[in-house]
């Protein structure tokens, strides 16, 4: 059995999709990023300006980190608004693929015909559908347009991307082939992992517009979310044909040395899973693994109450093949960045240990997909130990004393990756993780665990805590201190 899954339940798992380089797709302003980009057709962006350079200048927004090119910029006005607090502000999921290297839709589109009582006027999108039936006036055609993009923004704003997607659909039965609106369709679609819905839309328009590498790059990162590397490969190496991008290069060579070790695993397959393997030595095992994911699957549908609908993908690598692809330090046993990695050298069929590293990745899915990749890394990490069956006792007195003493880290510090802490620290904050799940569990309920899930997905963790549990984060870091001393404190 290798060392990597054997380790106590602090290293079984290591979530490392919170990495930081994706984040929600549709643009919302924000007035903790008030820096504004004038685009020379007199339309602006609103974000965080981070850099330029002589081509590009880069920006932040609420739906990620996004390049425009500096031929389309008239000015950029810069705030002094300071940075959001760390408490405040959520952290970004990674998936480690690129994005769009422009937004797809216009952050500063005006909401205000459109969203009347925190809803969407629907009266009023089909009185402008049936103006601009009557007469497609551009003006009509605009107005149209910018009506279905605002609701789009206000449901996906409000955690609700399944709704938004569906009003990118209606817009287009008027707007046949619209750019912004196919690409917004085609990023939602990727955003949610339905993948294959995400390349019927977009393969016909990367066509149709060969100087845009907007849609390659999409294109290809929905191929390789299906586990399709020769093609996203293509797209992606197409898309830098029209310009180049640092990270889109980093995209390629990262695919590249996926297929050179993957290229030639074997594949199984169940309703929820796509399993591959090295066939040569892995053939029992991933029987095995796929049994353990299936039922895993169920377990978690009724703890958290959701159902993914996607395939989730799993690769089962060799210990060294899955460092040379996944580059995380020597700690991490397993990895979920939207596909789960495992290494599993020396394993010749399932063993308990296994079974409890593939529950913590797939409740790394779960929760993803639930909270849209808003959640806490220091909440899912201590969700998805609590699904395995972890609990803090091995480390409970350890860190009885550490709250104690007042040497843990802020739970507001710990929003972000771990892939990062030095590995000393890396036992505590796992174990404070779980401390803080074990106590939501037996103070509030797992209902309650699963609200403050949903809620995420359209709310700041401040504000989630706040009207969840009434708390904010040091009220919330006492209690939990509270908990653990008189549970293990002597």
């Amino acid at each position: 059995m290798p060392s990597e899954v054997r380790k106590p339940f602090a290293f079984q798992v290591k979530a490392a999709w919170g990495r930081g380089l994706l984040c929600a797709l549709l643009l919302f302003p924000s007035p903790l990023l008030a820096d504004v980009i004038y685009l020379k057709n007199g339309r602006q962006i609103v974000g965080q300006v981070t850099k330029e350079d002589e081509k590009q200048v880069y920006y932040e927004a609420d739906g990620g980190e996004f390049a425009v090119s500096k031929s389309i910029v008239d000015h950029v006005e810069k705030s002094d608004a300071p940075a959001a607090p760390p408490a405040q502000s959520a952290p970004r999921p990674s998936r480690d693929v690129p994005l769009p290297i422009t937004p797809p839709v216009d952050s500063s589109i005006e909401m205000s015909g459109v969203i009347h009582d925190d809803a969407v006027d629907e009266a009023y999108l089909t009185q402008l559908a049936d103006d601009a039936a009557r007469n497609s006036t551009p003006e009509n055609l605009r107005k149209l347009k910018q009506g279905f993009q605002a609701a789009a923004l206000f449901l996906t704003r409000k955690g609700d991307p399944e709704a938004a997607i569906v009003k990118y659909r209606e817009s287009l039965k008027y707007l046949p082939h619209d750019q912004a609106l196919t690409l917004a369709l085609g990023y939602s679609l990727w955003k949610q992992e339905h993948y294959l819905e995400a390349v019927d839309l977009l393969s016909p328009e990367a066509d149709r517009y060969p100087h845009s590498p907007d849609f390659r790059v999409l294109l290809g990162s929905a191929y390789y979310g299906m586990e399709n590397l020769d093609q996203a490969i293509t797209e992606w190496s197409q898309a830098l044909a029209v310009g180049d991008n640092p990270q889109l290069r980093q995209a390629v060579a990262r695919a590249q040395r996926e297929r050179d070790v993957s290229g030639s695993y074997s594949e199984l397959r169940s309703e929820h899973f796509l399993l591959r393997y090295d066939g040569q030595q892995n053939e029992k095992l991933s029987g095995g693994i796929l049994t353990s994911l299936d039922g895993s699957f169920l377990d978690l549908v009724l703890d958290l109450d959701y159902s993914p609908s996607e395939t989730i993908v799993v690769i089962l690598y060799p210990n060294q093949d899955f460092r040379d692809i996944t580059r995380t330090p020597t700690w991490v046993g397993a990895l979920n960045d939207g596909k789960i990695r495992v290494p599993v050298s020396g394993l010749t069929s399932m063993t308990p240990d296994l079974a409890r590293v593939l529950k913590h990745e797939l409740t790394h899915s779960f929760v993803r997909q639930i909270t849209l990749g808003r959640c806490p890394i220091w909440f899912n990490e201590g969700l998805a130990q609590l699904e395995e069956g972890a609990t803090t006792a091995a480390l409970g007195s350890q860190l009885a004393r550490a709250f104690a003493a007042g040497k843990t880290p802020a739970y507001s510090s710990m929003e972000g990756s771990f892939v990062g802490l030095p590995a000393d620290q890396v036992p505590l904050a796992y174990a404070k993780s779980l401390a803080a799940l074990e106590y939501l569990r037996d103070v509030f309920g797992m209902g309650e665990i699963r609200r403050m899930l949903r809620q995420m997905a359209s709310t700041d963790f401040g504000t989630v805590l706040q009207d969840e549990v009434r708390m904010d984060y040091p009220s919330f870091e006492a209690e939990v201190a509270n908990y653990v001393m008189k549970k293990y404190g002597s």
